[in-house]
């Protein structure tokens, strides 16, 4: 069984640890003193919109979408993954920052539209240095039944 006078050695010890801490931490410099942290909220500077509709023109969401072509690794939906899905009709891809268009070198990739009871449709896309944003129509056929 402990009695008070049996912690009073800890209590002093404890209460002297925490003090040469403080002490430590109050001596120290800021660590972030010189850092600088820049948020971009939009990453995706260069953005392409795509409705996508069947040919009586209702909006198509229930195809499967491929993206293809040169530069189809740096295609990213705007959370910033591979996932594309299509939500009433509209379909938005984003670029990777790291590899924007340029004057020389434009982004070039294709999306392939394909499901069950579609004719599969692939339409290619050149992104300019100058086509910060982009929106194109996309038609899908559904096959005869």
């Amino acid at each position: 069984m402990h009695t008070d006078i049996d912690m009073k050695p800890h209590k002093h010890l404890i209460i002297l640890l925490i003090t040469t801490v403080l002490i430590i931490i109050q001596g120290c410099e800021h660590p972030l003193k010189d850092v600088e942290v820049e948020v971009d909220p939009d990453p995706f500077a260069y953005g392409v919109l795509l409705q996508i509709t069947d040919e009586h023109d209702n909006p198509v969401s229930d195809v499967t979408v491929t993206i293809g072509g040169q530069d189809a690794e740096y295609i990213y939906n705007l959370n910033g993954y591979k996932q594309f899905d299509i939500e009433k009709g509209v379909l938005i891809l984003g670029i990777h920052p790291l590899h924007r268009p340029t004057e020389n070198k434009p982004v070039t990739f294709s999306v392939q539209l394909s499901g069950s009871g579609y004719v599969t449709e692939t339409t290619p896309f050149t992104i300019t240095a100058a086509q910060y944003t982009s929106a194109y129509s996309i038609q899908i056929r559904r096959t005869e039944t």
